[in-house]
C-alpha cells in the first residue's frame, strides 16, 4: 500500500486531471501563439517531458523603497504541480523588452549562505552585502549581488510588503533570491534558487480560469 504522503500526492494529481476537459484544450495552431503570459490558474502546459498544473496565480509589483508608490512593473508568480513526480514548483515570468521565465530549484535557510571569506551570513548582513555589491557562496558557487527593490506581493484581496535582494552566478545559469517579508510583526525570510527556462519551450495545454 501507498504511505499517507503518497497517496496524498496521488490524489492531489488525479484531482487536478479530472479538472481538465475537452472543451479546454488549445488548438495545435493556438499553441504556436500562446506563451506562459496566456496561462491562468488551474491551467495545464508542458515543460521539458512534464505536466504542470497551476495551483495558484499571485503577482509581484515593483515599489518606491517605503512601499507607498507603485511603479507598474510586475511579476507573475506561478505555483504549479508536477503531474508525473507530485512536486510543487514554482515558474515567475515578467515582461521588460521581453519575456523572461525562470523556474525554481531549491529552497534554502540562512545556514547554507556564506560570505566571501567562508563566515555565516544573516539578515542583518544583507544591507551591506547589498551597499558593497558583495558575494554570496552556497556550497562553494558564488552568488554575485544583482539587484535589490520593494513590492507588494498581491494573494487574492491581500497586499503585502516584499524586499528582495537578487544575485546570480558567474556563468548567468542559476539565481539566488532573498526575500524578506515584513508586515506580520517580524521579518520573515524565503530563500530560493532558479533558473531561467527559454520560453518557447514551455507548451500551454489549457488556458484555465479566465
Amino acid at each position: 500500500m501507498l504511505d499517507i504522503a503518497a497517496q496524498k500526492s496521488f490524489q492531489e494529481r488525479l484531482s487536478a486531471i479530472r479538472t481538465l476537459t475537452k472543451d479546454q484544450l488549445v488548438s495545435g495552431q493556438e499553441k504556436i501563439l500562446l506563451t506562459i503570459k496566456d496561462a491562468r490558474r488551474n491551467s495545464f502546459f508542458e515543460y521539458l517531458g512534464n505536466t504542470y498544473f497551476i495551483k495558484d496565480l499571485n503577482k509581484y509589483e515593483e515599489t518606491s523603497d517605503d512601499f507607498k508608490s507603485k511603479k507598474g512593473y510586475f511579476i507573475t508568480e506561478l505555483t504549479c504541480l508536477c503531474l508525473e513526480t507530485g512536486q510543487t514548483t514554482n515558474f515567475e515570468w515578467e515582461f521588460d523588452d521581453e519575456l523572461e521565465v525562470s523556474m525554481t530549484l531549491e529552497r534554502l535557510s540562512f545556514r547554507n549562505l556564506k560570505d566571501d571569506e567562508g563566515e555565516s551570513i544573516d539578515e542583518d548582513d544583507l544591507d551591506q552585502i547589498a551597499d558593497d555589491k558583495d558575494v554570496i557562496v552556497i556550497n562553494g558557487e558564488k552568488f554575485w549581488y544583482e539587484d535589490d527593490w520593494a513590492s507588494l506581493y498581491y494573494r487574492g484581496n491581500r497586499e503585502e510588503k516584499v524586499y528582495m535582494y537578487e544575485f546570480e552566478n558567474e556563468s548567468h545559469t542559476k539565481f539566488l533570491t532573498i526575500e524578506e517579508w515584513s508586515g506580520s510583526g517580524r521579518d520573515e525570510y524565503q530563500i530560493y534558487t532558479s533558473s531561467p527556462v527559454d520560453p518557447d519551450s514551455i507548451s500551454i495545454i489549457s488556458k484555465g480560469d479566465l
